[in-house]
């Protein structure tokens, strides 16, 4: 079973209400590169992409399977920019998992709340 299992459901209703994506484990990489589990949620509004990731911090020695993040991220990408506009912000770092799945509800209430509240003039 799954690290995500007891909140993939809310993460599948989630993403159905505000008509986004849900990613597992990087679907579009190798099977041999996927050596951790992570989520992303990714849609866009107004012409800004936004995403809420959970995924285990990346550190020099590897991937840390015991530090979790929970990140919002809104870019816009026009094709001619050559720095893309983005906002970056991190609501958890580097807490466990259960910390992240016992707290759900709330981080994606104030997730959606920030990314509805996120325009191009946000953007750097």
């Amino acid at each position: 079973m799954g690290l995500f299992q007891n909140i993939d459901f809310k993460l599948i209703n989630f993403s159905n209400n505000i008509g986004a994506q849900l990613s597992r484990d990087r679907p579009e990489y190798p099977e041999e590169l996927k050596i951790f589990e992570e989520r992303r949620i990714d849609w866009i509004d107004d012409g800004i992409n936004k995403a809420i990731i959970i995924q285990p911090d990346f550190e020099i020695n590897g991937v840390n399977k015991e530090s979790w993040n929970f990140i919002l991220f809104a870019w816009y990408n026009d094709a001619n920019s050559v720095d893309i506009p983005r906002w970056i912000e991190i609501l958890i770092s580097k807490k466990n998992f259960n910390f992240i799945e016992s707290q759900i509800d709330k981080l994606l209430e104030e997730a959606i709340f920030k990314l509805n509240n996120i325009e191009k003039i946000n953007l750097k």
